[in-house]
């Protein structure tokens, strides 16, 4: 992923380049994905789905302050793509996806560790990353939370996961 200034401050091409890699992370999320894919809810889970969405609008909100300190530096944001793993999971339960999204929230967050590491020296940068960090720890917490406990019943279609197909 590459910068593109569009005109000069006092940020430079790397800050900006960690900035856009905070916004995919941000943007792109496993959580962000799920708020499109609909996973099946049985009764009783919709907190979990519910949960998902909530996660996605404090990223939102995040991603909004990023997207605005790259354009306010004269950069130009890039948000990037899902991940094409994540199409394999668009049907699936949501006690699925919440291991699923338990997982890569623990890929990010090892990812905007490194970010923040890498900001070192530039100030707004590092600002951001540390709190996208802290954020997305929050987040890890929650989605631990919402693992269903232990004896659940779940639903079971065919020796798999039930999902909205079967």
């Amino acid at each position: 992923m590459s910068s593109v200034l569009l005109s000069t401050s006092n940020m430079s091409a790397d800050a900006v380049d960690v900035l856009n890699r905070v916004l995919v992370i941000l943007r792109r999320s496993f959580v962000q994905y799920v708020r499109y894919a609909r996973p099946f809810t049985p009764p009783g889970r919709e907190h979990a789905l519910e949960a998902f969405h909530k996660i996605a609008e404090e990223q939102d909100a995040l991603a909004e302050r990023v997207n605005n300190e790259i354009v306010d530096a004269g950069g130009w944001p890039d948000s990037g793509d899902f991940a094409m793993e994540f199409t394999d999971t668009h049907d699936l339960a949501i006690d699925y996806m919440i291991q699923g999204a338990i997982g890569y929230q623990r890929q990010d967050i090892a990812a905007l560790d490194k970010l923040v590491t890498g900001a070192q020296g530039h100030h707004r940068a590092h600002a951001l990353a540390a709190e996208a960090a802290k954020l997305a720890k929050k987040h890890l917490e929650l989605l631990e939370q919402l693992r269903p406990q232990p004896g659940a019943p779940t639903i079971i279609r065919d020796g798999a996961p039930a999902t909205n197909n079967n």
